[in-house]
């Protein structure tokens, strides 16, 4: 008794002695506070193996003893009083104000960090936070004038119904990679977004050839100073005598490439009767990716899988992508860059992305304190600018005309209308990945598709175990306007029967009335794949499906998107001319089957 209340007394002490230090404390960040007692902690390990303390607990240990539990007691009403006064200090802090900002994928990891370091910096002198901030992702090109005439909402039709979901965030701020996004909205009189000002810049960057350090010496051999040369000269050094091959993401969902499309186009001094061809090249290459973000992962898995790490291809890439991927910070890809680094090639002809900061006024969410924390927020952001450490020229944007013309002809001219046939596995096993997924994705697509093209949707079944393949009607042809119900009649769909080989049901779809050859989507969880052939291997089940796929005179294609599984069992086919793809849809099923729209289109 008398050892514990010595130990309380001491503990007071101990604490009222040091109230200030722990305010202090207190008051620093967090990675200091947490280098501050791995360091008191060494120390008092150092100080405890000194020979003589030793000595001193062998020769005195019934004082000892009360002395370690008047420090022990010390400590522990220490830490009571911490926590309480950390309790009291979070419930003593009035909510922040919110501020959601929104840009592209391959921006939002160092607009995070900016965002993060204003926080942190705008503090009351209690150590409040004065605002909070969240970063998401702006919709893709193709949508954004949708979201902001709709409100954010993302407007769709189930059965005739009306349904409305927001994009992400509603934001207060997008920051966009071109001066010439906002000024396209504005000029469509979209009196949502701030009038632009000189000031409005917050970074600049230019778009590079990416390549691994291996292809980028083997350029050399070539051309020691790329930028020296014509860009035509320099895209055909790459393609034709290095027999490498240009990606890119798919201009309708990143702005980059849609830039990009137009260096590829003018800087080359291509002929508009090229630019078909030269398009479907690039949606051939472009690795399935729909973002910038996705291209990086998508070559880190080529690079992983190749026995070199030394892939053939050169990624057309805003420059701080090159950086983020080196340095493992790609989003939802680790370890990017750890098989094959990246080096960015530039060159002047390629085009400077120039960041803007716009101000987003909704109607009824305008506050004169919002505004003036968003105007405040704008003017640090100018002055810790994104990308500091990106080369970039003075000029070569382009302006929103061309933007605008651009777009339309990629979206409008480029892209063929499409007859897209979805053969959806309707098997027990795929009820649960493939159903609600499949039709949330055709949902979510439906701004990608075209007034003039048309969706058909079958299902893949057996009746019984190892019996006749059935392809079963699920939405005869609809358009655009129609997916709502589509999707509903894909929920709506019995998956109740047995898997079919993939092979028959091609052959079944290849009979009837369709009288023009289209490409076909599959949607399913994989096990298809494992009826094929009579070794169940991959060459003899790809076998059995390149013929199938050969003889069916009205499929100009097989896309096959796998769900509820990291892998394809049947990855390639042979002894076909016809076109194959199979990717993962991950956690990602609308971005998969928007990747299989626009890569189909080509299929002819």
């Amino acid at each position: 008794m008398q050892t514990a209340l010595i130990g309380a007394l001491a503990g007071a002490f101990v604490t009222w002695i040091s109230a200030p230090w722990l305010d202090l404390f207190q008051r620093q960040p967090f990675h200091v506070q947490l280098w501050l007692s791995l360091v008191a902690g060494v120390a008092l390990g150092a100080v405890a193996l000194i020979p003589v303390l030793r000595d001193l607990i062998q020769k005195h240990p019934s004082r000892v003893t009360t002395a370690l539990c008047v420090l022990a007691g010390g400590a522990l009403a220490t830490g009571v009083w911490t926590g309480v006064q950390t309790v009291a200090a979070d419930d003593q802090c009035p909510a922040p104000a919110e501020l959601r900002l929104v840009t592209a994928p391959e921006n939002v990891t160092e607009l995070t960090a900016r965002a993060q370091s204003y926080v942190r910096e705008h503090q009351t002198e209690d150590g409040c936070p004065v605002v909070r901030m969240t970063v998401g992702v702006a919709p893709p090109p193709i949508h954004l004038r949708d979201a902001f005439d709709n409100r954010w909402e993302w407007q769709e039709d189930r059965r005739d119904q009306p349904y409305a979901r927001l994009y992400d965030l509603q934001p207060d701020v997008w920051v966009a990679s071109s001066a010439a996004e906002p000024d396209e909205l504005r000029a469509g009189e979209l009196r949502l977004l701030s009038a632009r000002k000189p000031e409005d810049a917050v970074g600049r960057d230019q778009l590079v050839l990416a390549m691994t350090g291996q292809r980028r010496e083997e350029l050399g051999t070539y051309m020691d100073n790329p930028d020296g040369y014509p860009f035509g000269e320099v895209w055909d050094t790459l393609t034709k005598k290095m027999g490498m091959t240009i990606a890119r993401p798919f201009p309708e969902t990143s702005v980059a490439a849609l830039i990009g499309t137009h260096d590829v186009f003018h800087d080359r001094g291509l002929p508009e009767s090229r630019y078909l061809e030269t398009e479907q090249e690039l949606v051939e290459n472009g690795l399935g990716a729909d973002t910038v973000t996705s291209l990086l992962c998508e070559f880190d898995r080529l690079a992983d899988r190749s026995g070199a790490g030394n892939p053939k291809i050169a990624l057309l890439v805003p420059g701080h992508s090159v950086d983020d991927y080196n340095a493992g910070r790609v989003e939802g890809c680790e370890g990017t860059g750890d098989s094959a680094p990246l080096v960015g090639v530039r060159h002047h002809d390629l085009s400077t992305l120039d960041y803007q900061f716009v101000k987003v006024s909704w109607p009824d969410q305008r506050s004169a304190e919002r505004e003036k924390l968003v105007d405040h927020f704008g003017a640090w952001l100018r002055a810790h600018p994104l990308f500091p450490n990106a080369p970039g020229p003075a000029d070569g944007e382009l302006d929103h005309k061309e933007l605008g013309q651009l777009k339309k002809l990629v979206l409008d001219e480029l892209r063929p209308k499409l007859d897209l046939r979805l053969l959806v596995d309707t098997s027990g096993s795929a009820d649960r990945p493939v159903r609600v997924q499949a039709a949330e994705a055709v949902r979510a697509n439906n701004r990608l598709l075209g007034p003039r093209d048309e969706v058909r949707v079958f299902g893949l079944h057996a009746r019984t175990r190892n019996g006749p393949a059935q392809v079963t009607s699920i939405a005869g042809e609809s358009t655009t306007e129609e997916l709502g119900a589509v999707a509903a009649d894909i929920e709506g769909t019995a998956f109740d029967h047995w898997d079919a080989p993939t092979s028959a049901g091609l052959t079944r779809l290849g009979t009837g009335d369709e009288a023009v050859a289209a490409p076909v989507v599959l949607l399913t969880d994989g096990r298809l794949f494992d009826n094929e052939g009579e070794n169940e291997g991959e060459d003899d089940a790809g076998k059995v499906i390149a013929q199938a796929l050969e003889r069916a005179s009205t499929v100009s294609g097989l896309y096959v998107i796998v769900f509820g599984q990291d892998k394809c069992a049947v990855t390639a086919l042979r002894g076909t001319g016809k076109p194959y793809r199979c990717v993962t849809a991950g956690e990602g099923a609308d971005q998969a089957l928007t990747g299989a729209i626009i890569t189909v289109r080509g299929w002819r």
